[in-house]
């Protein structure tokens, strides 16, 4: 019996160590990480979305989405614009009280990693879910193999849950971006 009890300690303390050098890796490549540019998967409800995508930290994000609508999202720092080029529109949505403020934010990403009690895996990522104390919520997927950023899980402004994945991605590229908005007047 107390042979059975050692065993289980023992156990206890390497997942413990495991898990330490798991997210310690997720933190050094996240403080090295400037931006990030890559394809993206979309899935809210039975809709899917793709796209290419442009990150850069902090609180910066374009997406353009495939098709022939010319949806395009773009957040820059207080802001997220959801841009119709096909109607010449766009809607205004502030982030601050959204999981963008956090997704965005790789210092708030970094503070609530050291203090997040739910974590999980599946065989493609390590999931980190953040909840703070705003009612802001959102699960972010780091890859098993390479520890880097690879998506998000939220809930909508409908209240539909949203799984965005990060595909291909190519970080600390030259990056030209601007984040620019398009002139359209309708708000």
């Amino acid at each position: 019996m107390i042979i059975l009890f050692r065993i289980f300690l023992i156990l206890i303390f390497l997942i413990n160590i495991s898990k330490a050098n798991i997210t310690d890796d997720i933190i050094n490549n996240l403080k090295t990480t400037e931006n990030i540019q890559f394809k993206f998967k979309q899935t809210s409800g039975t809709i899917t979305d793709t796209g290419n995508c442009n990150l850069q930290f902090p609180g910066k994000l374009r997406c353009q989405y495939d098709g022939n609508e010319g949806k395009e999202i773009i957040v820059t720092n207080e802001n997220l614009y959801v841009v119709k080029h096909k109607f010449k529109r766009k809607y205004r949505y502030p982030i601050n009280s959204s999981p963008f403020s956090i997704i965005l934010d790789k210092n708030k990403i970094l503070k609530n990693l050291d203090k997040i009690n739910s974590t999980s895996s599946n065989d493609l990522f390590h999931i980190f879910e953040i909840r703070t104390q705003d009612g802001i919520f959102v699960k972010i997927f780091f890859d098993k193999q390479n520890k880097i950023l690879k998506g998000w899980e939220t809930i909508s402004f409908n209240q539909e849950k949203v799984n965005f994945l990060i595909i291909n991605p190519k970080i600390n590229v030259d990056n030209q971006e601007k984040f620019e908005m398009p002139n359209y007047n309708n708000f």
